[in-house]
């Protein structure tokens, strides 16, 4: 049960999603430091969903259906505007990208701090509604009410390993420089379809709200 458990997780990690795309966003601009603390963010978020689940919270969000509609509308919210401010990206000026030429590889925008990735990272999947539904169809799935509390634990760590590990690989191998310099000479067509990507789950999220 526990292989079946962490295979289930590594796959809703690696369906796209507002965590998936708030990756790549970040380690493409910012590199892999950026990335794999965006990552951390993610995992450390869904230690969250798992202890308001195991301890049972999920029966409040059940009862008062008004909380979580709160919680998708936050995250729909925070997903807008994430993806403004990357869909207002604008090409760099001719004399950046000349200099951008002859320059090691450094992000094209203000640099963003491990803190602010982290933060971004926790804060998206924090206000996720689909990370709320998957750990309560996990716990649906293979928790029953004889289950003992230090398994219902395990299978939530091994979810959160299954996903850290997965975003920390992909912030890894996207933070290649070749992908990097590629990503700089167009950054401004890649922020424009990632912020519409996020746009795109956020209407989503407000149309399954409603």
């Amino acid at each position: 049960m526990f292989v079946e458990v962490f295979i289930v997780g590594l796959l809703a990690g690696m369906s796209p999603g507002p965590d998936f795309f708030i990756v790549m966003k970040n380690s493409l601009g910012f590199g892999a430091r950026v990335g794999i603390l965006t990552s951390l963010g993610i995992a450390s978020a869904l230690i969250v969903h798992i202890t308001y689940t195991v301890l049972g919270f999920a029966f409040l969000i059940e009862t008062y259906p008004a909380l979580f509609f709160t919680i998708q509308l936050l995250g729909a919210a925070y997903l807008i505007w994430l993806g403004f401010h990357a869909i207002r990206s604008s090409p760099p000026k001719k004399e950046e990208a000349e200099i951008e030429e002859t320059q090691p590889i450094q992000s094209t925008k203000d640099s963003k701090s491990s803190i602010q990735g982290f933060k971004e990272g926790f804060i998206t999947n924090l206000l996720n509604p689909k990370a709320a539904l998957f750990f309560l169809s996990i716990f649906s799935q293979f928790i029953t009410p004889q289950t003992a509390d230090w398994v219902r634990w395990m299978y939530g760590l091994e979810v959160v390993v299954a996903v850290g590990l997965w975003f920390s690989f992909l912030a890894i191998f996207i933070s290649y420089k070749h992908f990097r310099r590629f990503y700089q000479t167009h950054s401004y067509w890649f922020d424009r379809f990632l912020g519409a990507a996020l746009l795109f789950f956020a209407i989503r999220i407000i149309i399954g709200a409603f």
